[in-house]
């Protein structure tokens, strides 16, 4: 009698606390402004960066890709610029007067936001799922 009471309550605990479930959609690579569709969510995962390493090891410049802009290199999630990375201040961003703090990543996005790279930004590596019941 108690196992029953135990698996009834275990039961009904879980079906009270769980709002929904994700099922893996995809995998993808955005490049320019896209959205995420209705009953997905997004989970940016990285960001590929369009400035190329010197022969010294130091990122500068990429025609009009400079490491000195902070719109070039972020990343656009509903009109808001934001930097994702690790830290203060990446290797590309020697510059002890110009920090900036960063979004760390993995983060997660809804539906109906939208997502774009800066000018420097090649692609942002996201995972799309379902959102079921």
């Amino acid at each position: 009698m108690k196992f029953i009471f135990l698996v009834l309550f275990f039961w009904v605990s879980q079906s009270l606390f769980c709002q929904y479930n994700l099922d893996f959609s995809q995998v993808k690579l955005v490049s320019v402004q896209e959205t995420v569709p209705a009953n997905k969510v997004w989970k940016i995962e990285s960001v590929i960066y369009n400035i190329p390493q010197t022969s010294s090891g130091v990122q500068t410049s990429n025609g009009s890709c400079t490491s000195g802009s902070y719109e070039s290199t972020a990343i656009v999630v509903d009109g808001t610029s934001t930097k994702v990375g690790n830290g203060t201040v990446p290797a590309a961003y020697s510059n002890v007067t110009n920090t900036h703090s960063y979004t760390s990543l993995p983060f997660w996005i809804p539906a109906g936001t939208t997502l774009s790279g800066g000018t420097c930004l090649n692609k942002i590596s996201i995972i799309e799922f379902n959102i079921q019941p």
